[in-house]
């Protein structure tokens, strides 16, 4: 009889400033029940820049340029303590800042939802083409860009997900379906966030353990979110379209999804 272990592991984590006050769900509801709540107004001095995020020694724990029993050479508390020299990249994966998450949301999208403005796509197809995981097949995938008075035209009238980078403007993602409450604009923004993190952590596996993805024919993906449509809503499938992307070209998959721990 055959036992499953596990042989590799890829870690990744992406600091996204800017969607945890326009797209959280604690801040969007509290935004629409309560405005002007001194906790909205008091919620971006807490939040801390990328610097901090990647000098932060339980971070260099999890992509693993540190090990747990390192941390016993920081005083407790941790979140006022920084490790030096800390690295993005780690053995396990690593600490990706969000216009470049931004920028493989729109390379993950295969509907054309991800509607990105000109400069930040510039800007960012640089950063995508000297990222160690990615390639100019990815980079152009990301195009020219868009208007930003186009980009506002799709949030105002047609209601798109507003994307913003450093408190501005530089993107959005549209509904998928007219009518359809499981397509709309912020749920389509979920999904293809799942995916985009997913990815990333995929290629990470592949990459630091030397993995051939030919040679996976199953993957299970075990976020938190479902993706479908009115006809089968929650029916899948993050799991093919990341392994698509992670070159697991023989593998089929389905999702199982989780709440905080995997199955």
């Amino acid at each position: 009889m055959k036992y499953p272990v596990v042989k590799a592991a890829g870690y990744i984590l992406v600091n996204t400033p800017d969607m945890i006050l326009h797209n959280g769900t604690t801040q969007t509801t509290e935004r629409i029940t309560n405005p002007d709540s001194e906790y909205l107004k008091k919620v971006p001095e807490y939040i801390r820049p990328y610097e901090k995020v990647v000098n932060y020694a339980p971070n260099q724990v999890y992509i693993g340029n540190m090990t747990p029993e390192d941390l016993k050479g920081y005083k407790m508390p941790w979140h006022d303590k920084e490790v030096e020299g800390a690295d993005r990249f780690g053995k396990f994966g690593e600490i990706m800042p969000q216009d470049e998450f931004i920028g493989l949301m729109k390379i993950s999208d295969v509907f054309d939802l991800v509607k990105l403005e000109k400069g930040f796509t510039a800007s960012v197809k640089e950063k995508m083409l000297n990222h160690p995981l990615f390639d100019e097949n990815d980079a152009a995938k990301l195009k020219e860009g868009e208007e930003l008075s186009e980009i506002e035209e799709q949030i105002n009238k047609y209601h798109a997900e507003p994307l913003y980078n450093d408190g501005k403007i530089i993107g959005c993602v549209k509904k998928a379906h007219e009518i359809d409450i499981n397509l709309t604009a912020h749920t389509m923004f979920e999904n293809i966030v799942v995916k985009a993190s997913g990815v990333l952590a995929f290629r990470h596996l592949i990459h630091n353990n030397k993995l051939d993805p030919a040679s996976i024919d199953y993957v299970i993906e075990c976020s938190e979110e479902a993706c479908g449509d009115m006809n089968q809503r929650g029916g899948g499938n993050f799991a093919k379209s990341i392994a698509e992307m992670g070159g697991a070209v023989n593998a089929t998959g389905s999702d199982t999804r989780g709440f905080c721990a995997a199955p």
